[in-house]
């Protein structure tokens, strides 16, 4: 049996954004702002703008440099941020989103399982209030505000409880804690 390329991509975790991401934006900027200058060059050398040429300058000052305790240490911090830049760039990129365990191919990031169990709580009978305390990947706190006892409808606060662990655990969440708080009428 064989699968499709459309299959096998689907069948995929979604991934955040490569940590290689910002660290590239950074890097092509400061080409761009290298660009601009030596076309700034460019156009002094050629008679089109007036001024000096700052990349010459730039060079010469460079020309004839030692070995010096300011270069070693230039070149140490280089060779490190070179070191970290390239582990940054092999790292693979965090898998942020967790897999329902009913529905095929339906991921979910944490804010959104929060916010159904949370909402799921807040529809329970006898709940003033639910909002969420804290979303991790696969586990969800729930901060729940009830009424002082059982109500006339004969609301239990545990209903909460019950309906945010299902609605959270069929899209993924391993674990939903809710904690209540009674609240005086």
């Amino acid at each position: 049996m064989s699968t499709t390329r459309t299959e096998r991509a689907l069948a995929r975790a979604p991934l955040a954004r490569h940590r290689a991401v910002a660290i590239g934006i950074v890097l092509a900027l400061g080409l761009v702002a290298v660009g601009v200058v030596a076309v700034r060059d460019l156009a002094v050398a050629e008679g089109w703008a007036t001024g000096e040429p700052w990349l010459a300058d730039g060079l010469r000052s460079l020309d004839g440099l030692g070995p010096t305790d300011g270069v070693l240490a230039v070149a140490t911090l280089a060779a490190l941020l070179g070191l970290l830049l390239m582990y940054a760039g092999l790292r693979p990129a965090a898998r942020r989103h967790v897999a329902s365990g009913e529905v095929e191919q339906l991921w979910s990031n944490p804010s959104a399982l929060a916010e159904v169990a949370r909402s799921a709580a807040d529809r329970a009978p006898g709940v003033v209030s639910a909002r969420t305390a804290r979303a991790r990947k696969g586990r969800v706190v729930i901060e729940v505000a009830t009424r002082e006892g059982r109500t006339t409808d004969g609301a239990d606060p545990t209903d909460a409880r019950d309906r945010a662990t299902t609605a959270g655990q069929a899209l993924g969440a391993r674990r939903v804690d809710v904690r209540t708080a009674q609240e005086e009428s």
